[in-house]
């Protein structure tokens, strides 16, 4: 794994410097491995310009040679007792550790669907240090897609080292980042994508049972669909855990059809089964 550099930072479409991507894995390799790669090719796919994706992780990672790994096993900070490995994603916000004056963050755990240029477009244009989803059960921000200016939202990252633990729903780091920004007022610094640009698969099933025309709609305008908590993409795209988990319920729900087409976020996402590399 490489040292960070210098700063650079996102530049308009048809710059020569690429745009920057980044995400975190930790955790078991192989499977860690195989949604670093999917990510990678589904941005390929679906990125309208030139990109570089930065992978930060606990260990080195089988992957394309095209992903630069960043180490971050010394942010010793998260390695509290009770902090989870996720709470790290709070260290994208301390610029001595992140290499960009800004960047778009993707969590692995996500189907990009579509081409990413409204996305990005509106990303990259929101004059707001964050831009950042917001989440679909209760009135918290969603960390799975965010464009991120570290120096300026450097205080997320100090509240947490400073030991600030701000009223949670759930403990995380989405609702660390939503809780400390309300805490200092600093809403101004936040825009919130499009609603329907970024869906949730849970959501979308649970909608398709009573509405399958709606769910199939908001499906097809997503440009990203996340995937939290189970099934993650490896299980909801295996047929025997597909059968029995969603068309099931499908069924009892008299859905003959299923409202969420799981074959075509599998095709973007690929076939391979989850040990492959």
């Amino acid at each position: 794994m490489t040292d960070t550099g210098s700063s650079p930072s996102i530049t308009p479409a048809g710059s020569a410097r690429p745009l920057p991507i980044v995400c975190m894995a930790f955790g078991p390799v192989a499977l860690a491995d195989l949604y670093v790669t999917r990510l990678f090719e589904m941005l390929r796919s679906q990125c309208p310009r030139p990109f570089r994706l930065i992978c930060y992780t606990d260990q080195p990672r089988h992957v394309p040679a095209e992903v630069e790994q960043r180490d971050c096993g010394a942010w010793t900070e998260f390695n509290r007792e009770g902090t989870p490995a996720f709470m790290r994603k709070l260290g994208l916000f301390n610029p001595a550790y992140v290499e960009f004056d800004e960047f778009v963050y993707l969590d692995l755990t996500l189907v990009i669907r579509q081409s990413m240029q409204g996305l990005l477009d509106f990303a990259l244009s929101a004059p707001q240090d964050l831009v950042i989803v917001k989440d679909w059960h209760y009135g918290c921000y969603n960390s799975s897609v965010m464009r991120i200016r570290p120096e300026p939202l450097r205080f997320i990252y100090d509240a947490f080292v400073a030991g600030e633990r701000p009223p949670q729903v759930l403990p995380g780091d989405q609702d660390f980042i939503h809780s400390t920004i309300r805490s200092r007022n600093a809403q101004h610094q936040v825009a919130l994508f499009p609603e329907g640009c970024v869906a949730s698969f849970k959501a979308l099933v649970r909608i398709g049972r009573r509405d399958p025309k709606l769910a199939r709609r908001l499906t097809e305008q997503a440009t990203v669909v996340k995937f939290h908590g189970r099934p993650r993409m490896h299980q909801a795209f295996d047929p025997i855990y597909h059968f029995f988990r969603i068309r099931l319920r499908d069924w009892v729900h008299g859905r003959l059809r299923s409202p969420v087409a799981v074959s075509e976020l599998k095709s973007h996402w690929g076939d391979g089964p989850a040990h492959e590399r």
